[in-house]
C-alpha cells in the first residue's frame, strides 16, 4: 500500500491508524486518505451519506473540526481511497488514568462541551441545508430516514439482530425476551422526543483534545451516527470510555452521572439506552462471542441496568 501511495506522488506516507471500518494513512503533514476494509466500498469510494454530512458540518461553527473529505485517490491496483485533512490532537484519553480511575476534570467538562455542541445540530447550524439529512445506515445497515427515523431505525435492527443471534445471546444473557420486549417499549415512548446530532462512537480515541484539553477534532464518524434521541449518545459515550478496564465500570457511572446533571435527564434512562446499543451492537464485530459480545452480555447483567430497563 505504501509504495502505491508513493507512486502517486506522496514519498512520505506510512500508516498512521485503524478506523472503525478503514485503515488510514498519513499523506503528508496536511492530509490523510482512509482504505476501507470492504473489498467493495474500496473499489469504488465516493463521497457518501457519512461523507456529505461532514462537508456539511465542516461548514458549521464547532467547537471542533471534522474530517471531511477533499477528493478521491484511485491505486495502481483500482483500490480507491478517500482524502481527508490531517486532523491535530491528542486522545482525551491521555487525561485518563485507568490505573486509577482517574479522570482529569477538564477531560469531563470537553465531553460534556462536545455533546452540547452536537446538541445544536440541526436547529442552530445549517446542516438542514442538505435537505433533505443522508440517509445514515446504521452498523452499515438499516438506515435512518425519513420514512425510519431513529427509534424506528433502531427497533428494526433490535428485531433483525437479535434475532439473527439468538442462540448466542440466550446462552449469555438471562431473561433476553422480558429485556428485548421492554428495551422496544423504551424506544416506542421516545419517538417523539426532540432528535439532535449523535456520533455514534465518542470513545476516548476519537475525540481530540489540545495540551489543556480543550476539544479539538471528532474522528470516525458513521458507526451509529445519525439524528436521534440526544439520551442515546450521552449513554454510549458513558459507556465506551474505558470499557475493560479495571475502574470501567466506576467511570461508567461517574459520566453517566455528570451527563445527567449537566443535561438534566434521567439516569434511569441513560442505562436503558446501555441495553438498547447491548442487544443491538453485542455483534458488531462478528457472530461469535468475542471481547465486544462478552462486554456487552456483562452490560446487560449489570443490576442497575436490569432494573431500569425491566422497572
Amino acid at each position: 500500500m505504501p509504495a502505491q501511495l508513493r507512486a502517486l506522488g506522496y514519498p512520505d506516507v506510512h500508516w498512521l491508524a485503524a478506523g472503525m471500518e478503514a485503515d488510514v494513512y498519513a499523506l503528508d503533514e496536511q492530509s490523510v486518505a482512509r482504505l476501507p476494509r470492504d473489498a467493495a466500498a474500496a473499489a469504488t469510494a465516493s463521497e457518501g451519506p457519512v461523507e456529505r454530512l461532514l462537508q456539511a458540518l465542516s461548514r458549521c461553527r464547532l467547537p471542533f473540526t471534522v474530517p471531511a473529505p477533499l477528493g478521491c485517490l484511485t491505486l495502481p491496483d483500482g483500490r480507491s481511497l478517500l482524502r481527508q485533512p490531517r486532523l491535530r490532537g491528542r486522545s482525551i484519553g491521555d487525561f485518563y488514568d485507568p490505573t486509577s480511575g482517574h479522570l482529569d476534570p477538564r477531560a469531563e467538562q470537553a465531553l460534556v462541551e462536545l455533546l452540547s455542541a452536537l446538541h445544536t445540530i440541526p436547529d442552530q447550524h445549517p446542516v438542514s441545508a442538505l435537505d433533505p439529512m443522508p440517509d445514515l445506515p446504521l452498523l452499515g445497515e438499516t438506515a435512518v430516514t425519513t420514512a425510519q427515523p431513529w427509534a424506528r431505525a433502531l427497533q428494526q435492527l433490535l428485531e433483525d439482530r437479535t434475532q439473527r443471534f439468538a442462540g448466542l445471546l440466550r446462552t449469555h444473557v438471562n431473561g433476553l425476551d422480558d429485556l428485548l420486549h421492554a428495551c422496544s417499549a423504551f424506544l416506542a415512548r421516545r419517538r417523539d422526543v426532540a432528535v439532535t446530532l449523535q456520533h455514534g462512537d465518542l470513545c476516548p480515541e476519537n475525540v481530540l483534545v489540545d495540551d489543556d484539553c480543550r476539544l479539538s477534532a471528532v474522528l470516525d464518524w458513521g458507526f451509529l451516527t445519525m439524528l436521534a434521541d440526544p439520551v442515546l449518545e450521552m449513554a454510549l459515550t458513558s459507556s465506551f470510555f474505558d470499557m475493560y478496564g479495571p475502574h470501567a465500570l466506576r467511570t461508567d457511572r461517574r459520566l453517566s452521572d455528570v451527563f445527567a446533571e449537566a443535561f438534566d435527564v434521567e439516569r434511569g434512562d441513560v442505562l436503558r439506552f446501555k441495553a438498547v446499543y447491548a442487544l443491538i451492537g453485542a455483534n458488531a464485530y462478528s457472530g461469535t462471542a468475542d471481547g465486544h459480545f462478552r462486554w456487552c452480555a456483562a452490560l446487560l447483567g449489570r443490576s442497575d441496568v436490569r432494573s431500569a430497563v425491566l422497572s
